[in-house]
C-alpha cells in the first residue's frame, strides 16, 4: 500500500468546503487526515478545518501537515522562497514547472494566493479509486510520496537551523567587532589626554 499525499484545488474554493465533508465519511478510501487550507494574500496558509490527527500550524514539528503549512507559509517559506514572488501560486499550468523542482516548491507553486485547497494524507492500493472520486467534483489532484514530502520538511527543518546558528555566529562576530572598535577608539581618547598634557 503506497502512503501520499494529495493536493487537490478547484476552480471554485467552495468546492474545497464540499469535498472536505464528503471526503471524512468516504469508506473506500484510507484517509489518514485531510484539512482545507486558505493560502492568504501574504502568502501565509491559514488551516480552515481538519480531520484526523491534530494539526497545529504554529509549529514546524506539529505533524506533517503543521510543519509543511509552517514552512510554505512562515518565515521559513520567506527564507527559501516559498512564500514570495515566483514560488506562490504561479502557474497557470501544471506543466510549466520544472520535474526537478523541489516537492515543497511545487506545492508552493500550485496554491495561488487567495485560493482554497485540500491537503490529504492517504494510503491507497489503487490511486484511481481517489482520483475517480475526486474527478466527480471536478478537481485537480496532484499526489506525492509521503516519504518524499516529510525529507524535504526535515531538510527544511535542517536549513532553518543552520541558517540560524550562522546568523548568530554572524551577529556575534559583528558585535565583537563593534566592541573592539569601540574598545580602540576609547584608548585613543584616553591615550590622547596624556599625549595633550
Amino acid at each position: 500500500m503506497a502512503h501520499h499525499i494529495l493536493l487537490v484545488t478547484w476552480r471554485e474554493s467552495s468546492k474545497a468546503y464540499e469535498s472536505f465533508i464528503q471526503l471524512k465519511n468516504q469508506q473506500n478510501i484510507n484517509i489518514n487526515q485531510v484539512i482545507v487550507v486558505k493560502r492568504a494574500d501574504d502568502g501565509s496558509i491559514q488551516i480552515q478545518d481538519n480531520q484526523g490527527n491534530d494539526v497545529d500550524s504554529n509549529t514546524l514539528f506539529g505533524g506533517l501537515f503543521g510543519s509543511l503549512i509552517g514552512i510554505l507559509g512562515g518565515p521559513l517559506g520567506v527564507l527559501l522562497g516559498f512564500s514570495t514572488g515566483a514560488l506562490v501560486g504561479s502557474l497557470n499550468d501544471a506543466d510549466e514547472f520544472d520535474e526537478n523542482s523541489a516537492v515543497l516548491s511545487k506545492i508552493s507553486q500550485l496554491l495561488p494566493l487567495g485560493e482554497t485547497a485540500l491537503f490529504v494524507d492517504l494510503e491507497e492500493e489503487d490511486e484511481s479509486i481517489a482520483d475517480e472520486y475526486l474527478a466527480t467534483t471536478h478537481a485537480t489532484v496532484y499526489r506525492w510520496d509521503y516519504d518524499e514530502v516529510e525529507a524535504e520538511i526535515e531538510a527544511s527543518v535542517e536549513t532553518w537551523d543552520e541558517v540560524k546558528r550562522l546568523t548568530n555566529v554572524a551577529l556575534k562576530q559583528q558585535k565583537k567587532d563593534e566592541n573592539k572598535v569601540n574598545r580602540k577608539k576609547k584608548w585613543q581618547e584616553f591615550t590622547s589626554k596624556f599625549h595633550n598634557q
